[in-house]
């Protein structure tokens, strides 16, 4: 009766109100997507925006409610979960509610290539459920969760605007989903799952064995000099293609990768909350902050 209780008095910061709702991602996803249509100069409708955002919030609550379910250890969870379990009831009513609304705008407002694109896309979604339920052991190293679900958040999230160019149809090869600057996207989303995967395997502990702070326990040693390393990696590929058309998409990355190994260096400083936030800024931020100069580059 205690710990219902604790569970019913969950208290949300009014900063993490953003990441408690589930919205960080969304945005996340919206202002990627604008960035890439900004640089290659791709046109998509206001409407495929909406469809976007709902569809990654459905994702992740879903994602959450399951987690929520799961927790064996609540009052030491992450306070989104132990939000989502005190509110189970309602989140799971909301979720399908917009779940049902972004099923019908799927419908009746994206084009129909769009439409059958998102649904080999769906299957990724569920084959990131099924990696979550069933892969087990050595696997989830090999693969973790964090790097499958940032490359299947990057393909989903600039997969309209390659539709709309006609890089991406049923009848050709999306070759365009594995090029560097989507690629390259997707390991910035990776290195923001692992970090957050680190950050918080205390609250993790007992409730999510399948992370990989979890899993191999000297990831947390070492995962301030990995990201330092990718961060840097990513640097020295901006500058190699600065003269590329895609060159504010790879200076994006560079920045939220530094970002995130500053964080990384600095994470005893702060708490896990704060950390969440701040991983999400720093992938957000970049595509913010460079819109301005996506007309420097011209295509051709």
């Amino acid at each position: 009766m205690a710990e219902e209780t604790q569970e019913q008095r969950v208290k949300v910061p009014f900063w993490l109100w953003p990441n408690v709702l589930c919205l960080d991602a969304p945005l996340v996803a919206v202002a990627w997507q604008y960035f890439f249509t900004a640089v290659f100069r791709m046109q998509v409708p206001p409407s495929n925006y909406l469809v976007l955002g709902l569809v990654v919030w459905v994702i992740y609550s879903a994602d959450r409610l399951f987690d929520a379910h799961r927790l064996k250890a609540p009052t030491t969870a992450a306070l989104r979960h132990r939000f989502y379990r005190a509110c189970f009831v309602p989140m799971l009513v909301l979720t399908v509610l917009l779940a049902a609304l972004a099923g019908y705008l799927c419908l009746t407002v994206l084009p129909t290539q769009l439409f059958y694109c998102g649904m080999v896309g769906a299957f990724f979604v569920i084959a990131y459920f099924v990696h979550r339920l069933w892969v087990k052991g050595l696997m989830l190293v090999v693969l973790p969760k964090e790097v499958f679900a940032g490359f299947v958040f990057a393909i989903g999230a600039t997969l309209a605007g390659f539709v709309w160019t006609g890089e991406v149809s049923m009848g050709r090869k999306p070759t365009v989903l594995v090029s560097p600057e989507v690629l390259w996207f997707g390991a910035l989303c990776a290195l923001n799952c692992l970090a957050i995967s680190v950050w918080e395997r205390r609250s993790d502990d007992g409730n999510d064995g399948n992370s990989l702070a979890q899993l191999w326990p000297g990831s947390v040693r070492v995962f301030p000099a990995f990201a330092c390393a990718v961060a840097v990696a990513a640097a020295g590929f901006a500058f190699w293609h600065r003269a590329a058309v895609a060159f504010p998409v790879f200076l994006g990355v560079a920045l939220g990768m530094a970002a995130l190994a500053l964080l990384a260096l600095a994470a005893d400083r702060f708490r896990a909350e704060a950390l969440r936030v701040f991983a999400d800024l720093a992938v957000l931020m970049p595509a913010l902050v460079l819109l301005p100069i996506s007309p420097w580059v011209s295509i051709g």
